[in-house]
């Protein structure tokens, strides 16, 4: 899965598709409002999905963002995200099942609910699905590159 094109906005709710970059700001798809928007770096804080990490106790340190929300879809069917009007140690003990080795004195509640939110928009608005085709779409796209590249040295000797 490929996130690099998916950011938050502070201040904005949800998940937002960059469309452009400006040298002061940014041009997104507000899923939300269903409509495109021009975003002030200045007065916004702007996080694409792809740099978020979450710490962890393993040896690296951190886990992405993109792992994350790979398991918890993985994982939708037996564990279900849950409400996020739950009680804090629900959320622990959600995210415990989703990514047991998350370091808990650096992982707060508000991080989970955070992370619970914007995968529950994400899925809710189709944002999975669409990044999953545009991957694939890449992955064709530089698998044809290759067998033009092949050709072409073949063609030459």
């Amino acid at each position: 899965m490929n996130l690099e094109k998916y950011l938050v906005v502070a201040g904005v709710p949800g998940v937002h598709k960059l469309i452009a970059t400006r040298a002061n700001g940014v041009v997104i798809e507000d899923r939300k409002e269903k409509r495109t928007r021009f975003v002030p770096a200045r007065q916004q804080q702007i996080t694409p999905l792809a740099t978020v990490s979450i710490f962890t106790d393993t040896e690296q340190g951190t886990v992405l963002l993109t792992d994350v929300f790979q398991k918890m879809l993985d994982q939708l069917e037996e564990n279900p995200p849950v409400s996020l009007d739950s009680a804090s140690p629900i959320f622990r003990d959600y995210f415990t099942k989703i990514l047991p080795e998350h370091d808990r004195d650096r992982v707060h509640i508000n991080d989970i609910k955070k992370c619970i939110k914007w995968f529950n928009f994400m899925r809710e608005n189709g944002i999975f699905e669409e990044a999953k085709r545009e991957a694939e779409a890449a992955e064709a796209t530089k698998e044809e590159d290759k067998k033009k590249e092949e050709t072409a040295e073949t063609q030459k000797d």
